[in-house]
């Protein structure tokens, strides 16, 4: 997937946990998906942002909207807002446009210029400074106000060549997939919303947070295959296949296994000197290397989502020697064990399991009334 634009210079994070207030506008005649996905998105972050980080306050707050700016009373669980709003000083306000119905050019066109009151709405959002991210066909409402005038950005293959003669100062041609223009951030297509919306939380909110949710709401193949062999142990299954395959499936399942260069030979069914060719020429690496690639990928996956010491996920990445494995995951993720723990950690510590939803009094203070 192309990598989003900011016209011509990509989407980059911006300061630590801003807190952030997230408008998510409903409109009838728009596709609501993306505005569920939003939702899930959210939800999803603001999750990982309490387990990291239990009793603290929350800096990121939602709120269904119409297009006369007023929330949305809504009974059904999951679509209601947040409970409290981020207020802080230097904190943002975002507004989700979801994509739009419309099985034309024209029929869109009608839709954008039938509904004053949304466009009157966008409008004063984006003059008290406010961000927009708009999804696919709904990002014709900034630009009928003129918000990508003068942007290089994508837009939906559907209605592109509609847009560009109906928005002439707007360069439509771009082929991003997500796309960032002064306060208005857009992607092409309804499917990206997951991705797109994790993009923009990274923008505006908080990276880490954004990055840690989207290993758990994006495909992490990786992931996918070394979880069985993580928890089982199991054998991957043999197939024909080339010697590096072999190889590679044979270092996936010895993770926790002292590495030696004549095992994996063997099990790759040729020499040690031709598989080091084949390797290098296949993967641009050599079989170890491959292996403290797949370890600290093993290793970011427990500090994440376990409780375990460094000594002992160190022994799980195939380590007896704690301090060397610490300096290799150093090496490879510029950062150490510890500080990777407390910024992408996926559960709450230990005293805190199972307490998120019960409502607990601190117990009273030496010396206060009984």
């Amino acid at each position: 997937m192309p990598a989003p634009t900011a016209s011509a210079t990509s989407i980059a994070p911006s300061s630590q946990n801003v807190p952030l207030h997230v408008r998510l506008l409903w409109l009838p005649q728009a596709m609501p998906g993306s505005l569920f996905t939003t939702l899930d998105v959210l939800r999803t972050v603001a999750g990982v942002a309490s387990l990291q980080h239990p009793g603290a306050t929350p800096t990121l707050s939602w709120q269904l909207c119409g297009a006369n700016g007023r929330t949305l009373a809504t009974e059904l669980p999951g679509l209601v807002s947040s409970t409290r709003r981020a207020r802080a000083p230097g904190s943002r306000t975002l507004l989700v446009i979801p994509a739009l119905l419309a099985s034309n050019a024209p029929q869109l066109g009608e839709l954008v210029l039938r509904d004053a009151a949304a466009l009157r709405l966008v409008e004063r959002h984006a003059r008290a400074g406010g961000w927009i991210a708009a999804c696919a066909s709904g990002m014709a409402l900034p630009l009928q106000l003129g918000l990508l005038d003068g942007a290089t950005v994508g837009a939906p293959w559907m209605f592109q060549s509609w847009m560009a003669r109906q928005y002439p100062h707007c360069d439509l041609a771009s082929d991003a997939a997500m796309s960032v223009h002064g306060q208005v951030f857009s992607c092409v297509a309804p499917a990206l919303q997951v991705e797109f919306m994790l993009r923009v939380l990274g923008h505006l909110h908080d990276p880490d947070l954004a990055q840690a949710a989207s290993r758990l709401m994006l495909f992490q193949p990786e992931r996918q295959r070394s979880v069985p062999a993580l928890v089982s142990q199991r054998w991957l299954g043999r197939t024909a296949d080339s010697p590096v395959y072999r190889a590679i499936q044979w270092l996936r399942d010895q993770v926790s296994e002292p590495y030696r260069l004549a095992a994996v030979a063997q099990a790759a069914a040729v020499s040690e000197r031709t598989l080091l060719r084949h390797f290098r020429q296949v993967t641009g690496m050599t079989p170890l290397d491959y292996l403290h690639t797949l370890r600290v990928e093993r290793a970011r996956m427990l500090l994440e989502v376990t409780l375990h010491g460094t000594h002992a996920i160190a022994e799980a990445c195939g380590y007896s020697d704690a301090a060397a494995f610490r300096r290799l995951f150093q090496r490879a993720t510029g950062m150490s064990m510890s500080d990777y723990r407390a910024r992408f950690a996926l559960r709450a510590r230990r005293r805190y399991w199972r307490m998120e939803d019960t409502a607990v009094k601190r117990a009273p203070q030496r010396g206060a009334h009984q």
